[in-house]
C-alpha cells in the first residue's frame, strides 16, 4: 500500500477513536457534533493527509 494511503487512512483510524470518545462524553462546552465539526473544519485544509483523513473521517460520522 501507498505511504501517502497508509497516511491517510491513519487519520481516518484517529477520527473514529475521536468520534467513539465524544460521543460517549461529550464536551461540556458544546455539543459533540460541533465539537466534530469544528475539529473536521480546523484539518481539512492541511497538506498533511493524516490531518486530511481525520478531517473527512469526522465528517463522515456526522454524514457529510
Amino acid at each position: 500500500m501507498d505511504r501517502r494511503i497508509k497516511e491517510y487512512l491513519l487519520g481516518f483510524e484517529r477520527a473514529a477513536l475521536l468520534v467513539r470518545r465524544v460521543l460517549s462524553d461529550p464536551p461540556s462546552y458544546k455539543s459533540a457534533q460541533s465539537y466534530l465539526e469544528d475539529v473536521a473544519h480546523l484539518h481539512v485544509d492541511a497538506e498533511d493527509l493524516v490531518r486530511r483523513g481525520l478531517a473527512v473521517g469526522c465528517l463522515s460520522a456526522l454524514g457529510r
